[in-house]
């Protein structure tokens, strides 16, 4: 991850996700919309950064390797009511969905996605 220094410049997102390309596949995107761009592969460094720093925009894999984004949701929901969280998952049988904006989520993006899908996210987010 980079240093608080850069974080520090403008408007941030953070990924928490154990797919590499993935986070690379966002962060090429989301850089073009003008966001500084970190990335973890565990769910407890996610947590762990966001008590210390909170971005503007979450995305969040469901299922991570140390635990459940799901499951993880309400604890980030206390300590930052109002960051905008987009759950991902590869699992997208509309439960999944509804049980991610149950807890709390903003938006739900299923694998796989296309760069033009974060775009309109992105997009709505900024309205």
């Amino acid at each position: 991850m980079g240093s608080t220094d850069e974080i520090q410049n403008g408007p941030y997102i953070l990924i928490i996700d154990d797919e590499p390309d993935i986070c690379r596949l966002l962060q090429l995107t989301l850089v073009r919309h003008g966001y500084q761009v970190q990335y973890v592969h565990a769910l407890n460094e996610g947590l762990s950064y966001l008590r210390n720093q909170q971005p503007d925009l979450l995305f969040l894999d469901i299922h991570l390797p140390d635990g459940s984004g799901l499951d993880a949701l309400p604890e980030i929901r206390r300590e930052c009511p109002t960051l905008p969280v987009i759950t991902i998952s590869a699992y997208d049988n509309g439960m999944e969905k509804q049980k991610a904006l149950s807890a709390g989520a903003t938006f739900f993006l299923p694998k796989p996605f296309s760069v033009k899908h974060v775009d309109e996210l992105i997009g709505n987010i900024r309205h």
